[in-house]
């Protein structure tokens, strides 16, 4: 059977309310230059909105590069059938806290559950919540991840197949 492995990460338009703070800082700025027009510290509003509007899309840009959920099925090798969430915080660069990485193994899963809010049920976007038989609380919350019931479902899978596998031996 062929190895299985895919990977995760939060959906750009899970972002919508830091993009929506992006999009009202550009209006504000440009009514504000609509009607004082000729101001000059117009000047220096605009290049503030620039700076702040390029800090948190470069934030937004960095949290999706810096988490993803990874599923990992190869029936080849026991160690490589499991799901992993990886987390890097960018805002904390020299911490021990830079780097999270939890393994649950796919035979340990007993719960996984999808979390959205209203919005995220209207972008299909939600939260993966994964527990494990070792805790039995959940381990993995992967936010805003898009279509999160196909990846319950795939999981699901992946798991209830590994589970009847390790079974049967």
């Amino acid at each position: 059977m062929e190895p299985f492995y895919k990977t995760y990460k939060p959906a750009w338009k899970s972002f919508y309310k830091l993009l929506f703070l992006v999009i009202l800082l550009i209006v504000l700025a440009g009514l504000a230059n609509y009607f004082k027009s000729g101001e000059a510290w117009l000047k220096w509003l605009w290049i503030a909105v620039v700076v702040v509007d390029a800090l948190i899309l470069l934030y937004i840009c960095a949290k999706r590069w810096t988490m993803s959920l990874v599923l990992k099925d190869d029936p080849a090798k026991a160690e490589d059938q499991e799901i992993a969430f990886i987390e890097c915080n960018p805002l904390k660069p020299f911490s021990s806290d830079f780097r999270k990485s939890i393994e649950i193994g796919l035979s340990s899963i007993v719960h996984i559950e999808v979390k959205q809010t209203l919005m995220q049920t209207i972008l299909n976007v939600g939260d993966v919540v994964i527990a494990s038989s070792g805790t039995g609380k959940e381990e993995i919350y992967a936010p805003n991840i898009p279509d999160p019931q196909s990846v319950r479902d795939e999981i699901q899978l992946h798991a209830n197949k590994d589970k009847k596998s390790s079974s049967e031996d």
